[in-house]
């Protein structure tokens, strides 16, 4: 039973635009996730799963692991691949991410590999359209590792407790008239590959009266964003702020991470602008890492009641 947080080598600094990928197998096809999201390791062959007849077909049932109860998932009836014989290498990924615990089921761990998020393409937009459930590729060692969308997974099989999660967010909002129409004012800019994540960050947001949002799908694209509001703003005589007014940025992104795009805002456009980190990888660990960057405040996905605060403090929008 290997837990990560014990192996400091996977440890980044912040801002450095790398990431540590797990590389598993389902068959004979690598996947990768980030290891930031892994909690442990643990063999398939030493838990006892309770299956619930009731469950989703891909739900392999719940096992205890130090007296907590967590949901199975198995990865090769979900994205209905061929089940493979049982074998020794047969390994659960305990992952911890958006305040929930789950279990998947795989059929073996390969290494796990340090990368430049740059060296993450993105899929294919006509490919997306049948594969949500990836966020990108990576070619690496002569074969090419699919990074899968856990966030995407878990919300297609638990999509009703998903639903609540994002309407009970959602009713958190402060929807008053008059705060509503001075968020209307705000220009922001935000980052996020998840096509699934950009729709609710979006109806959420729009909710609370930000109407004035761009979305882009990387932190690369969003970089880009801001440096052409910055020429148009030297080319004015006006300062960024006349442009854009927050950035809301996720962490994991191909091209370029979140962490990597506050640093790159700081260094050469503007040391003012707030940014805020809207991630499912926040941590105490990550706030720290946040804010080595410049990051003025992060918010833990899918909590868009929690990003609407945030947004309102940075900007300073009070009733």
């Amino acid at each position: 039973m290997t837990t990560i947080q014990e192996n400091e080598e996977i440890l980044l600094e912040s801002g450095t635009n790398e990431v540590e990928i797990a590389e598993f197998f389902l068959g004979t096809q690598s996947y990768g996730v980030n290891v930031a999201k892994i909690k442990e390791f643990v063999p398939y062959n030493s838990v006892s799963v309770t299956r619930d007849i009731n469950s989703p077909k891909s739900m392999a049932g719940v096992f205890m692991l130090r007296g907590e109860l967590i949901p199975l998932i198995d990865l090769n009836i979900f994205l209905n691949l061929s089940v493979q014989e049982s074998t020794d290498r047969k390994v659960i990924l305990v992952t911890e991410f958006n305040n929930m615990t789950t279990g998947f089921s795989v059929d073996g761990i390969n290494q796990i590999h340090r990368l430049s998020w740059k060296d993450l393409k993105i899929i294919n937009p006509i490919m997306k359209q049948h594969s949500d459930r990836l966020t990108g590729s990576v070619h690496n060692n002569n074969s090419d590792i699919l990074i899968l969308d856990l966030e995407h997974i878990i919300s297609e099989i638990f999509p009703v407790q998903t639903a609540l999660k994002h309407e009970k967010a959602e009713q958190e909002i402060n929807t008053d008239q008059h705060i509503y129409s001075k968020r209307a004012a705000q220009k922001v800019i935000i980052a996020d590959d998840s096509v699934v994540a950009r729709d609710f960050i979006q109806h959420g947001l729009q909710t609370a009266g930000y109407i004035e949002t761009t979305i882009v799908d990387s932190g690369k694209t969003a970089l880009e964003w801001i440096e052409k509001k910055f020429n148009q703003a030297k080319s004015d005589g006006q300062t960024l702020d006349s442009y854009v007014n927050l950035v809301v940025t996720d962490i994991e992104m191909p091209e370029m991470d979140g962490l990597t795009l506050c640093k790159e805002v700081r260094r050469a456009f503007s040391s003012d602008i707030p940014i805020i980190v809207f991630s499912s990888l926040i941590t105490e660990q990550m706030s720290h890492k946040c804010q080595s960057v410049g990051a003025n405040d992060y918010a833990t996905k899918p909590n868009i009641g929690e990003l609407v605060a945030r947004m309102d403090t940075a900007l300073n929008i009070s009733e």
